[in-house]
């Protein structure tokens, strides 16, 4: 890896612009990053996807360098073609760890993402603390905030080593990763995306930003206060599960459809795949114009972004991780969705 050249691209002069997920892996990288490098125009992005509106804003700002991190924005590599093609001076870092479609390393970009080279699952924020660390800036008293990400990811194993490091620095955080303070602050963080929506993605990152240690961020009013009014709804919300979700024992499969106002699809799979790790699990949210559908499946046996990758092709966008995924489909296409839905895990079961 040429860490000079990527020193050179984070040091840019020009226009420099941040698009990072709006999770709590997204914004504990973007943090790391905003500690040591400044002059971003921050955007947090809830996705890959980019529409033409977003593409031609991008090309009108022309920026010098685009730093995409937590996203898997290669996913809309035709899009990233027509962005530099049209705005020839910039250049792109990307540092991502979703299951890669296509690699864009190339003259003007940098594509950074560990499953090139291997099949393992490490957090953006674990790969930025790393890469920190190689242009040697004095990352360790921030370990915290790498750790939080990696927390919010559930990447327990494959992280091993950063979390054992971050333990023995602050001993104090907790032996257990996923009951540790570290993770009542992801918690605290994800609860205010999940009420705010982007307003709350950026407070999160103004206060983790700010803060010198992570104590303080245990009694932030702001973070402890979106966990509380988040913890109710999560309560109801399994309660309702238990009622109306579909179940196909013969697949091990649960869909769910939320009915909850608020945006926390996502926490509710994490949480229903922990008390079902041999479950395929679907949670749907039904928008205006799409469903956003939200997958787990902990057992591992069928891989769910080439599951959801496959099922919406041609009626919506899917990808992720091999236990976690997510997909957009078009509302009007939902029962086209789980037909090849339940006739792929059909086909896959079978093997």
């Amino acid at each position: 890896m040429d860490f000079d050249r990527i020193s050179s691209l984070l040091q840019s002069k020009g226009k420099k612009i941040l698009l990072y997920h709006t999770d709590s892996d997204g914004i504990s990288s973007a943090v790391l990053i905003l500690k040591f490098f400044s002059g971003f125009e921050l955007i947090p992005r809830d996705g890959p996807i980019m529409d033409d509106k977003f593409v031609t804003g991008l090309i009108t700002k022309k920026p010098e360098l685009l730093l995409v991190l937590d996203i898997p924005i290669d996913q809309e590599w035709k899009k990233i073609e027509r962005l530099q093609k049209q705005s020839p001076r910039t250049r792109m870092l990307i540092i991502d760890h979703h299951i890669p479609e296509k690699n864009l390393n190339s003259a003007k970009n940098v594509h950074i993402n560990p499953r090139f080279e291997r099949n393992v699952y490490v957090p953006a924020s674990a790969l930025v603390y790393r890469l920190l660390q190689k242009l040697g800036k004095d990352v360790k008293p921030f370990i915290w905030i790498a750790a939080i990400g990696v927390i919010g990811d559930y990447a327990f194993e494959d992280c091993k080593d950063l979390l054992d490091e971050c333990m023995k620095v602050y001993p104090e955080i907790g032996k257990d990763p996923k009951s540790s303070r570290l993770a009542e602050i992801s918690d605290g963080m994800m609860s205010a995306v999940v009420l705010h929506g982007d307003r709350g993605v950026r407070k999160s990152l103004e206060i983790l930003l700010q803060a010198d240690n992570f104590a303080s961020l245990l009694n932030n009013s702001y973070i402890v206060g979106c966990k509380k009014k988040v913890r109710g709804e999560i309560k109801s919300v399994l309660s309702d599960f238990k009622k109306n979700a579909k179940e196909y024992p013969d697949l091990d499969l649960f869909i769910y459809r939320i009915k909850s106002r608020l945006n926390i699809a996502s926490t509710i799979s994490t949480m229903l795949a922990e008390k079902h790790p041999d479950k395929i699990i679907l949670v749907t949210k039904h928008g205006k114009q799409y469903v956003k559908i939200s997958a787990r499946y902990q057992a591992g046996a069928i891989n769910l972004s080439d599951l959801l990758k496959r099922t919406v092709a041609g009626i919506g966008f899917g990808g992720g991780h091999e236990k976690a995924g997510g997909a957009l489909v078009d509302k009007n296409h939902m029962r086209e969705f789980e037909r090849r839905l339940l006739a792929r895990i059909t086909e896959l079961r079978a093997r």
